[in-house]
């Protein structure tokens, strides 16, 4: 029998972990093994771990104990939800019984002041995947870097089809640079990286968006010997007590360079203080009509229109101020926030060449702009109420095209 000593963590410990282990999913993982967290015990930490294989995400919890040696011991996903329901200000107890075999695992909780108790029978520890060791150069990710990483996240595609352009391309290009498309927006922020390229997937960049994981400081982890990312390979990150081990994705990444403009004849910069009020005005025409047009008839602003279904026209009117004479051009709104959520200054070529949003610390937002048929009037010809396709084409058919992965191709 196992007569390891109880151990006691504060629910507030726990909560926070779950929040962190659960960006994985393990809780739905088709192998039994991975719906489990494996605790590691030793003198001064408790550490949880999960894994779906391609990612090894960890956070260690300081305990008092005096084990006769470090242990290990596997926690269902559902223990882990039962304790996170404790009391505010109360503790877990987990206590390990059975044999190395056949383990068992009473968890006791406090649950509107009664001491509530279950038992579960989790599958043995010796099951669950070894941690992954990794060898190599350990630098420091600044904790800007870390926030730039969150900012361009958003614009990184999730088309299974795309599998290259899920994620956020880490490269040392200009001192370092994090780049993520989905083909019609491309996010870029410049980034203190000093490591080799490599494409971090979607997943793994959500979990580094946890707010612990950014809240300072990073340490990261390459090995040794890798080819300029064309290789999966497998890259660490270490923020104070928490660690995530990742699965990079194979191939050469696009040559974004291309679809950046490079000359721009005019100039419009929203003020801060009404981005918020035109990202949510946007966001609330997503999956009606699919652009707004961007005009410029009264001076000193930028007349934002949208038609639904060709019927019911909406404006908004926002101050900005203008360089140079900025021409009608129309945007998906769904893309238009979000290159917005990244800087407040467009610069405009014409209304069919691909426009920039920028700021001043340098992050920028290439937007792909909508295919105009014919100009948009100020309001919808009757007869044309029905058919708003003649005004203005789905901007899903506007994108960069992708060749495969050379260097020379373009997102």
């Amino acid at each position: 029998m196992n007569h390891n000593a109880p151990i006691h963590i504060p629910v507030s410990a726990i909560q926070t972990a779950r929040k962190l282990l659960t960006r994985i999913l393990f809780g739905d993982a088709k192998l039994p093994v991975h719906s489990h967290v494996l605790a590691t015990v030793d003198a001064a930490w408790l550490t949880l771990a999960v894994t779906d294989l391609d990612h090894w995400l960890e956070t260690r919890i300081p305990v008092t104990v005096t084990p006769d040696a470090p242990r290990r011991f596997l926690i269902p996903a559902a223990a882990i939800v039962a304790a996170s329901r404790g009391d505010k200000g109360s503790s877990v107890t987990f206590d390990t019984t059975g044999t190395a075999e056949f383990p068992a695992l009473r968890l006791t909780v406090t649950c509107g002041g009664m001491s509530v108790e279950s038992v579960y029978q989790p599958v043995a520890a010796s099951d669950f995947p070894t941690r992954p060791a990794l060898y190599g150069r350990t630098t420091i990710l600044p904790m800007e870097t870390m926030l730039a990483l969150r900012t361009v996240a958003p614009c990184a595609s999730t088309d299974a089809s795309w599998h290259i352009l899920n994620g956020v391309l880490f490269s040392p290009d200009d001192g370092g640079t994090l780049i993520a498309t989905n083909r019609r927006l491309l996010a870029a922020a410049p980034a203190r990286f000093a490591g080799r390229q490599f494409i971090l997937p979607n997943l793994a960049v959500h979990v580094l968006g946890f707010p612990d994981f950014i809240a300072r400081d990073a340490a990261i982890l390459q090995p040794e010997g890798a080819d300029k990312g064309a290789q999966a390979l497998r890259v660490q990150f270490c923020s104070g007590p928490h660690t995530l081990i990742t699965t990079t994705i194979a191939g050469n990444y696009p040559n974004y360079r291309k679809v950046i403009p490079r000359e721009f004849l005019a100039d419009a910069t929203i003020p801060e203080s009404h981005r918020s009020a035109v990202t949510s005005w946007l966001k609330s025409l997503v999956g009606r009509s699919p652009a707004v047009r961007l005009t410029w008839k009264t001076p000193g602003h930028l007349t934002l229109t949208h038609w639904d279904s060709g019927t019911a026209q909406a404006n908004i009117q926002v101050p900005v101020s203008v360089s140079g004479e900025p021409q009608a051009i129309s945007f998906n709104p769904r893309y238009l926030a979000k290159a917005l959520a990244i800087g407040t200054t467009l610069r405009l070529t014409d209304g069919i060449s691909p426009g920039m949003i920028t700021d001043a610390s340098g992050n920028y937002c290439v937007i792909m702009p909508c295919r105009c048929i014919d100009e948009i009037a100020d309001e919808p010809a009757e007869e044309d109420a029905e058919n708003n396709a003649h005004y203005v084409a789905p901007s899903e058919n506007n994108t960069w095209t992708h060749t495969g992965g050379t260097e020379d191709s373009q997102p």
